[in-house]
């Protein structure tokens, strides 16, 4: 701006003098000459500025203004010549001179270099509407200056060989002023600051041209004559600034779609306006209309029918353009909306306070509440107050270019009252400030995910404890086999290498077979677990004494101990039960063996058997250590088995519970345990009757 500013300055100081002589010596000779210098100062400053910025430019825009500097060059030729024609005969030169050709053959560059300047792209700027708009100014201006007789005075003023030059003056000017016209309506953003400096200063020229002309055929206005006869020197004075105009940064040429600004469509009718009050003035003073006239006013008739027309046809292309977007819009609402309401998720519309606006029926399913019952309802009724509030504050806080999308589990609130989870993802739509209008948010059920999630975690923590019992159980059994072998094998060979009485190898044989029966024992434990977890075991039912199934156990268990005093107390009379004896005498013989074993110190064991209800309960009971409760619910578990300070002297595997309690379920049976420590333990568990048995097959 301060070299625009100095540039200006420049120039304005030496017009402004200039303009004051010619103001207080008009009419004299030295007059002319000065004006021939001034207007060829101000094209040789516009030759300068506009050759600058041509060689600093590319393109289209090169091109421009080198034509402008190639009129400027043209014009400074002609002027410079005339000022020394007039030095040197002591004359003007006669008007419409040979001078004057070059001076018109200037317009012509200057036409063709605004017509050159690169034009925004739009649907207002079609060419058929700039033709008109051209044509509308062109015939406005060719009425005014038939109705001034401009074209005759032209042509009075000239020589009769330059009658044709004197009619093209009027005629240049005439064209350029509709490309004025069309490079202000036409220029892009970043050129237009310019281009009204270069449109303004042409103007300027054209204008002066012609009101010098209608002056010097009035006869009087000599000095404002003289001023308008050295319109070139304002116009390329314009013109040489111009260039210096700070230029905005180049842009592309965008295919604009927005209004245009309404000046430049109204310039045509600024002419249409003029030519009314042209015709009015000439009837009331009582002028006749020449044919110049009369056939510029007819062609501007149709030009502006045609403007109407055109008019017309752009507002009904638009309204069909406008119906077919409507019905787009209402295709693609339809369309949207379908996939909303059948979306498999949840979706919803929420207002910045919590309040739900809109709802899809997938939702309203979820949360057991009806469409209507959710529109308008707080979120607080579903989700937790403060959780929901504090996801929507952190919005605010978010800056640009930061993810707007926030998504995580959270448990929920059916209308029902009942709890279940869900995966919610919300986004917040800003208006154009970048303030919240509404957040959207999708809902999906995850209840059975995170439940099944559980439970893998759950069943991958029961494997690792079932591999670290597994673990164990190889470990505690193979001390388990190696204490019973090296037994056998001790035995074995003193038996063996020395001589003994058969009372002592009849001890020694005894140890022996007690180890040996340890260790199938334990064999046979671990072969029916195995086929019991894989369902191989099959039961051989039958009819019997529950009673005598368990003297049985008890004389045999009572073999295998010295210390402990076994007790029947057995109900007289049980009717008999539906079971597998063999499988049953083996639940009995392990309670039995537990009891011995979890009574180190002896003491008395009882069993008894007593009719509940459609079963017959049979119950083992020490009195030995006892059970801790943390531990009883761990009790019938595969590879469980109970240590304390005695633990490494009972020899065991940890699975004769599990498999008895496998064994009574199998029966339909159930096994249950009471226990004190310090007191001792009951065992029960329970058989059905073979009535009651015999009467559940049939049914079935």
């Amino acid at each position: 701006m301060r070299r625009f500013g100095l540039a200006a300055v420049c120039v304005v100081v030496p017009i402004v003098v200039l303009t004051t002589y010619l103001l207080l010596q008009a009419g004299h000779q030295p007059v002319g000459v000065l004006r021939d210098i001034g207007q060829a100062l101000a094209a040789l400053a516009a030759l300068a500025s506009t050759g600058w910025l041509a060689r600093r430019s590319t393109g289209r825009v090169r091109w421009a203004w080198a034509l402008l500097a190639v009129s400027a060059v043209t014009a400074l030729v002609v002027e410079v010549a005339e000022a020394a024609y007039t030095i040197g005969s002591g004359a003007a030169p006669r008007f419409l001179s040979a001078a004057d050709v070059a001076v018109a053959a200037a317009i012509p560059a200057a036409i063709a270099g605004l017509l050159l300047f690169p034009r925004e792209v739009n649907q207002y700027g079609a060419l058929r509407r700039a033709g008109l708009d051209v044509a509308m100014v062109a015939l406005s201006l060719t009425f005014i200056g038939s109705a001034l007789s401009l074209p005759q005075l032209f042509v009075r003023f000239a020589s009769p060989g330059g009658s044709w030059i004197g009619l093209a003056f009027p005629v240049l000017d005439l064209v350029l002023l509709a490309a004025i016209f069309l490079a202000l309506r036409w220029c892009q953003a970043w050129l237009r600051a310019q281009i009204a400096f270069v449109a303004g200063g042409l103007a300027v020229i054209a204008i002066s041209d012609s009101a010098a002309v209608f002056l010097a055929a009035a006869g009087h206005l000599t000095a404002l004559r003289e001023l308008l006869s050295a319109g070139s020197m304002y116009g390329f004075a314009l013109v040489a600034v111009a260039p210096l105009w700070p230029q905005a940064p180049e842009e592309p040429i965008p295919e604009s779609h927005g209004d245009m600004p309404l000046w430049s469509d109204l310039i045509p009718y600024v002419g249409v306006t003029a030519v009314a009050v042209t015709a009015v003035v000439m009837s009331i003073a009582r002028q006749p209309m020449t044919a110049y006239a009369a056939a510029s006013a007819g062609g501007l008739a149709l030009v502006l029918l045609g403007s109407h027309l055109l008019s017309r046809e752009e507002a009904r292309h638009i309204l069909r353009q406008s119906r077919r977007a409507e019905a787009r819009m209402r295709e693609r609402e339809v369309l949207l909306n379908n996939v909303v309401d059948h979306a498999p998720q949840g979706v919803a519309t929420i207002a910045p306070e919590r309040r739900i606006v809109s709802a899809n029926p997938r939702l309203a399913s979820m949360l057991y509440a009806p469409l209507p019952v959710l529109a308008g309802a707080l979120t607080d009724t579903f989700l937790p107050e403060s959780y929901v509030a504090r996801v929507f504050r952190s919005f605010a806080a978010i800056g640009t270019g930061a993810p707007e999308t926030y998504e995580s589990d959270c448990q929920a609130r059916r209308a029902d009252g009942s709890q279940f989870w869900i995966h919610w993802s919300v986004t917040p739509i800003r208006k154009a400030d970048g303030t919240i209008d509404y957040f959207l948010a999708t809902f999906e059920d995850v209840t059975a995910k995170r439940e099944a999630e559980e439970t893998a975690v759950a069943n991958l923590a029961q494997l690792e404890k079932l591999n670290r019992l597994k673990s164990e159980f190889v470990s505690m059994v193979s001390h388990e086999f190696r204490t019973a072998l090296v037994g056998i094998q001790g035995f074995s060979e003193l038996i063996k290498d020395q001589d003994m009485e058969a009372a002592e190898i009849k001890i020694l044989a005894e140890e022996i077979y007690n180890d040996s029966q340890r260790l199938n024992r334990m064999i046979t434990e671990m072969l029916d677990f195995d086929r019991l977890e894989a369902g191989k075991l099959r039961l051989d039912l039958k009819r019997l004494d529950i009673n005598q199934l368990a003297r049985d156990a008890i004389e045999h268990a009572a073999v295998s101990t010295k210390k402990h005093t076994i007790q029947a107390e057995l109900q007289p009379g049980l009717p008999d039960v539906f079971g597998d004896p063999d499988r049953l005498f083996q639940v009995l013989t392990n309670l039995l063996s537990n009891a011995i074993k979890y009574s180190p110190t002896g003491g008395e064991i009882c069993v008894g058997t007593r009719l509940n209800g459609g079963a017959v309960e049979v119950a083992v009971q020490d009195h030995g250590r006892g059970i801790p409760p943390e531990f009883i619910n761990r009790l019938f578990g595969r590879y469980e088995r109970y240590e304390d300070k005695y633990a490494g002297k009972i020899i065991g595997t940890g699975l004769g519970l599990a498999i008895t309690r496998q064994i009574v379920e199998m029966h339909g049976g159930r096994i249950t345990v009471d226990s004190v420590v310090g007191r001792g333990s009951e065992f029960r568990f329970t058989v059905p009757l073979a009535s009651t048995a015999a009467s559940i097959t049939r049914s079935a």
